[in-house]
């Protein structure tokens, strides 16, 4: 309760002006306790205590959600024309159309759909926030594959990493079980060799060329059969 000050001024001075005789009721140490008991409430109405708010408050930060890159990496970019997206590695026209062509092939042929990230500005931020994380999350918030089965193989292509930090990552849906490391160490060794002296041309025609040849050698014995079961 928030009191007058002038309430203080009348408690111990009556009206006019004359101060209270000893014989009063109060003592004037009586007197002087009461008057500091009402500047206590006072100062407490006035500010909050210490002991009654927290030491610190953190500094609220936005939650990562699905469909969104992690902190501090960039804007997914959307497909266009091509099956190709080049933020940086400058591809020849005529390479990405033949690069195109292949990939449409094989989403055709219900092998797989195929695409390549040329992206600058990922970098690494830790075990949950690399480049595999950005690609990853890439992949499902632009629903790679088909709607039956998700068969889907993502290329990311980093010009401004540097060659220690691994230029080139890949990252293949589960339901290419079937598409392991081994399948496609050789292709991302060599487009990784391009891609590390700066060719990303030459980077762009392995990646493309590898990624072909392997998913279509492995589809003849792991595709499914119209029993529903996979040949062997």
């Amino acid at each position: 309760m928030r009191l007058k000050r002038t309430s203080i001024h009348q408690e111990i001075y009556p009206p006019g002006g004359a101060k209270a005789e000893p014989g009063s009721k109060m003592s004037k140490s009586r007197i002087f306790i009461f008057a500091c008991c009402i500047l206590g409430i006072i100062l407490l109405g006035c500010a909050t205590p210490r002991w009654m708010t927290s030491v610190s408050t953190p500094t609220p930060t936005a939650e990562w959600q699905e469909g969104m890159p992690r902190a501090g990496q960039p804007a997914f970019p959307a497909l266009g024309q091509y099956w190709i997206i080049d933020n940086g590695c400058g591809f020849d026209l005529p390479k990405i159309k033949i690069a195109d062509a292949m990939f449409e092939k094989l989403r055709t042929d219900g092998i797989a759909e195929v695409a390549i990230i040329c992206q600058k500005g990922i970098v690494d931020k830790g075990g949950t926030n690399d480049d595999k994380i950005w690609l990853r999350d890439w992949a499902r918030w632009a629903k790679m594959g088909s709607a039956q089965d998700s068969r889907s193989v993502v290329w990311l292509i980093r010009p401004d990493a540097r060659p220690t930090e691994q230029r080139i990552s890949v990252e293949i849906s589960r339901w290419l079980y079937w598409y392991t490391a081994i399948d496609y160490a050789d292709g991302l060794k060599e487009a990784a060799n391009y891609a590390n002296a700066g060719d990303y041309n030459g980077a762009l025609v392995a990646i493309t060329r590898n990624t072909d040849e392997k998913l279509r050698l492995l589809w003849v014995t792991h595709q499914p059969t119209p029993t529903g079961g996979v040949l062997k």
